[in-house]
């Protein structure tokens, strides 16, 4: 099993705020005497109506703007105190937001509602927690036990409760004797080892720690909970003397693949005798880093109710821990709010393991915000600073690509390759898979092909190259086969990826195979139905099929979708005069060539991260 898929999290909750009516049962407005309105004239009635600032509520939470659902929310109240609809939707939009007081406050207002319950007994028992009453806490924290995860969160927040009241041992006691999945190991021995640290028991510490290290399986997947272990424990080594034992500790995680990028600084700390802090600040810290922990290894790159909700509690307890804020930040950028996003980077201090990788995220985020030449500038800069770091390029490369300036990209990725040297390692794939994508952008294919052919010769049947080699191959007329069983390889690889799929769809029509291209064209809509590419093909497949009114659907809805500046002209045209009769005895191929053409993947890098 895909070590990143280990966590059996039982029944999950939707809890976030935007599905919260859904969830429980309850019409979006709540209340019988009203009538619906659309999202404008909720916007209009907001000071005047409780449907209007009820909707509005909603609406806000649907866009993770939690601050706003939370101000509509309470205005609705105003004038419905007692509506539980919308008690129960402010209670969750405050845990979401990381205001345990807050919520604590408008628990009693949510009445008995089975499905909150478990929410409930977590925000009383995390109040109690961080006001220093911690028996309170204990008996609330152990009701939270609704999935393994909830219950391991709960046992961990309350081993450090345990250590509050001064019982060391009995928190030590109650994590040793743990039980649940495998998976609990590697969180309890860094919990035990990082209260044992705090409480001055430094040979108990080691040994967690060193538990905690050699679960491999465990570590693999909680990469963020290996960067605290390692840190922990070679600050302990450091602080007795073990300058080699130190390194050592880092060289484990460097085997097991940890990011070098946030390696490196910790290597630098010890050569250099600079003083490593590994020891959790404050019981309330303790208690962030159960959240931080679960959150970080569940997170999986995109939208998780679970994930959000414990890394919004993790910073209500540890606002300034380094991990917390980098993790905020990536969750700011999957949602698409670079502002939010550079507000989280900018508060990493410089010696936190994460400064670097912060600051390449926050070059990649400032090209989103629309301030390019900044991007590039602060970019520029990180490579300089560190040429060897191939991250640096790969951000860099990626504004060019993002801005169609080729030549840029190119010269960028050759810089790398050079750097990289006569023999580069398997990581180094991507450098290679992405100066291809350049000059085959350049209309350079004699330089594009061997780079593809460089990365899979480091990357095996890499999907995304698999992907953009093929579908170039079939694009050009050659290799037809070859490039058909890549493309298939790929879809094999990557069976939920909406580009890959939409690339098998179009090499089918390209082929002139208009029914299969059809049947995986609708596939990838179904996956991605919101990229205008993919219904821009559908409507193609489905026009060369007979389907003309369900075509001229799929343009419409292509056009509707932000598609590429070039890419209207033609869909316009199509919406006009449809797509030219197929010459009855003409090259069938040809005449598929005359449809749009496409990018067969994605060429930007993903996102920087600490796994």
């Amino acid at each position: 099993m895909d070590s990143k898929r280990r966590f059996n999290i039982g029944s999950r909750r939707l809890l976030t705020t935007a599905a919260l009516a859904l969830a429980l049962g309850w019409p979006a407005i709540a209340s019988a005497d009203t009538a619906p309105v659309t999202p404008a004239e909720a916007m209009s009635m907001t000071a005047n109506s409780f449907a209007g600032a009820l909707l509005a509520g909603q609406m806000a939470a649907g866009d993770n703007d939690l601050e706003n659902a939370i101000a509509f929310f309470r205005r609705a109240l105003q004038f419905s105190p007692d509506d539980p609809g919308t008690n129960s939707q402010l209670f969750v939009a405050l845990m979401f937001r990381g205001d345990i007081e807050g919520a604590t406050a408008q628990a009693s207002n949510v009445g008995g509602n089975i499905q909150l319950a478990p929410l409930v007994s977590l925000a009383r028992g995390l109040d109690s927690f961080k006001r220093g009453k911690y028996d309170e806490a204990l008996k609330q924290l152990g009701t939270y036990k609704d999935s393994d995860i909830d219950r391991l969160a709960a046992n961990l927040v309350s081993a450090w409760a345990m250590a509050g009241k001064g019982d060391v041992d009995g928190a030590l006691a109650s994590l040793d004797g743990l039980k649940g999945p495998d998976w609990y190991k590697v969180f309890a021995n860094y919990t035990a080892g990082a209260i044992a640290d705090q409480a001055g028991l430094t040979d108990k510490a080691r040994s967690y720690y060193n538990n905690a290290l050699f679960d491999e399986a465990g570590v693999r997947a909680a990469p963020d909970t290996l960067l605290k272990i390692v840190t922990a424990l070679a600050a302990i080594e450091q602080a007795a003397g073990n300058t080699q034992k130190a390194l050592d500790v880092v060289s484990v995680a460097e085997g097991y693949g940890l990011n070098d990028a946030v390696l490196t600084p910790l290597r630098d700390q010890i050569n250099n005798g600079v003083t490593i802090d590994g020891k959790v600040a404050s019981i309330e810290a303790g208690g962030a880093s159960a959240f931080f922990m679960l959150g970080a290894a569940l997170n999986q790159g995109s939208a998780d109710d679970l994930v959000s909700l414990y890394i919004a509690l993790a910073a209500a307890l540890d606002p300034s821990d380094p991990g917390t804020l980098f993790l905020q930040g990536q969750l700011a950028v999957n949602a698409k709010d670079p502002e939010l996003a550079l507000s989280y980077f900018s508060r990493i201090p410089a010696d936190a393991p994460q400064y670097r990788l912060a600051e390449l995220q926050s070059g990649l985020a400032l090209a989103d915000t629309g301030k390019g030449d900044e991007a590039k500038a602060k970019l520029e800069d990180l490579i300089a600073a560190s040429p060897s770091d191939r991250r640096g390029y790969l951000a860099l490369s990626a504004i060019y690509s993002s801005d169609k300036q080729y030549e840029d990209m190119a010269r960028v990725l050759d810089k790398a390759v050079e750097v990289i040297g006569p023999v580069p390692a398997t990581d180094d794939w991507g450098i290679f898979y992405r100066r291809g994508i350049a000059y085959e952008r350049l209309h350079q294919w004699h330089k594009a092909e061997p780079n593809f052919f460089k990365a899979l010769d480091l990357y095996p049947d890499q999907p995304e190259v698999l992907n953009y080699l093929g579908y170039s191959w079939i694009d050009q007329g050659i290799n037809l086969d070859k490039g058909l069983d890549m493309i298939k390889k790929a879809v094999d690889k990557r069976p939920d990826d909406g580009y890959i799929v939409d690339s098998l769809g179009w090499a089918y029509y390209r082929l002139g195979r208009y029914d299969d291209a059809m049947s995986e064209l609708e596939h990838a809509v179904e996956l991605d139905s919101s990229d205008p590419t993919i219904n821009y093909h559908l409507g193609d497949a489905y026009w060369r099929n007979g389907r003309k009114l369900e075509a001229m659907y799929q343009w419409s809805k292509a056009l509707s979708l932000d598609p590429e500046p070039d890419d209207i002209p033609e869909i316009k045209d199509r919406l006009a005069h449809g797509l030219p009769d197929l010459p009855a005895a003409a090259d069938t191929k040809k005449a598929a060539n005359a449809g749009s053409t496409q990018s067969p993947a994605s060429d930007d890098p993903a996102p920087a991260t600490a796994q």
